[in-house]
């Protein structure tokens, strides 16, 4: 009775230590719990951006005054509206690994003191850069009011106009990341853009007006801010949702405002941005057999096929 108890025993715990283990039946992926990711990234990579873009505009009513050749007093009210847009951009990713001597050196002085800690060893993390294209548009409503003094009535009419402009882009970019959750990080960050006006629209009044009518140069520069989360889909992918947003307009100047001018009225461009980064691979010179654990657990799953 013993011996056939003893045999039971033997039998269960066989039985047991099989399914636990997988064993038999079971592929490589099963046993070892996936495919582990080997891969030497570098520090660059290749980013492709996309998405919409929208001009928002002054939500107040801009109204100008004058009088007709007849001499009678005329006013003109202007009301910008803003239009949907779409850009496209590729690039490159370039990330700063290696971290300021001097910034280094001065935040182990200070220890982890307030905006010392926030700074760290790097003022940034990554650079990136791209070349695009960007469609920009926009419309204007004015209502003209002519007041007659001889019969004391005043006379309406309104007219609209719209244009699109293909912008072809070069963009330079730095950020710095916060980590909030896992899998996420904040970015923020700053640099330059470049605009140059490769299809446009027709420079011309879409109605007689006495509003002043000016129309932006073809070439613009503009110093932007931008504002990011970033989603880590693997090593060395990442997909990004955020904004881009001229802050200061260089050239055409326009009194430092980032905007497009257009018939009578400023439109400020904003992005609304999806952005994929994938970093290079380095070349290996050999056949990487994993670590001496790994080993270990082929060597068992092949003895027990």
């Amino acid at each position: 009775m013993k011996f056939v108890l003893g045999i039971v025993c033997l039998m269960l715990a066989g039985t047991s230590f099989a399914q636990s283990r997988n064993f038999r039946g079971k592929s490589r992926k099963d046993f070892f719990g996936g495919a582990r990711d080997y891969r030497q990234l570098t520090k660059d990579g290749i980013q492709i951006s996309i998405g919409p873009n929208y001009t928002f505009t002054n939500p107040k009513i801009t109204e100008y005054s004058a009088t007709d050749v007849n001499g009678r007093p005329v006013t003109a009210q202007v009301d910008p509206i803003g239009k949907p847009g779409a850009f496209i951009e590729i690039g490159a990713a370039h990330y700063r690994l290696k971290k300021s001597r001097i910034l280094d050196a001065w935040y182990k002085k200070r220890g982890d003191k307030g905006e010392i800690k926030w700074i760290g060893a790097n003022l940034f993390h990554r650079l990136d850069w791209g070349l695009g294209f960007n469609y920009i548009g926009g419309s204007e409503r004015t209502r003209f009011e002519l007041y007659n003094p001889g019969s004391g009535a005043s006379s309406f009419d309104e007219s609209t106009g719209s244009f699109y402009n293909g912008y072809l882009t070069a963009r330079v970019t730095i950020d710095r990341f916060t980590k909030i959750a896992d899998g996420w990080h904040l970015e923020t960050g700053l640099g330059f853009n470049f605009l140059f006006n490769a299809l446009p629209a027709p420079k011309a009044p879409y109605v007689p007006t006495i509003a002043p009518v000016k129309f932006q140069q073809d070439f613009m520069a503009q110093f932007h801010l931008h504002l990011g989360f970033t989603r880590t889909v693997r090593r060395g992918d990442y997909i990004t949702f955020g904004f881009l947003v001229p802050a200061i307009g260089i050239y055409e100047p326009n009194h430092a405002r980032p905007t497009i001018q257009w018939f009578s009225s400023n439109y400020w461009p904003v992005q609304f941005q999806i952005r994929w980064i994938h970093h290079f691979t380095k070349k290996s010179n050999g056949c990487n057999t994993g670590t001496p654990e790994d080993r270990k657990r082929n060597d068992e799953y092949m003895q027990n096929r």
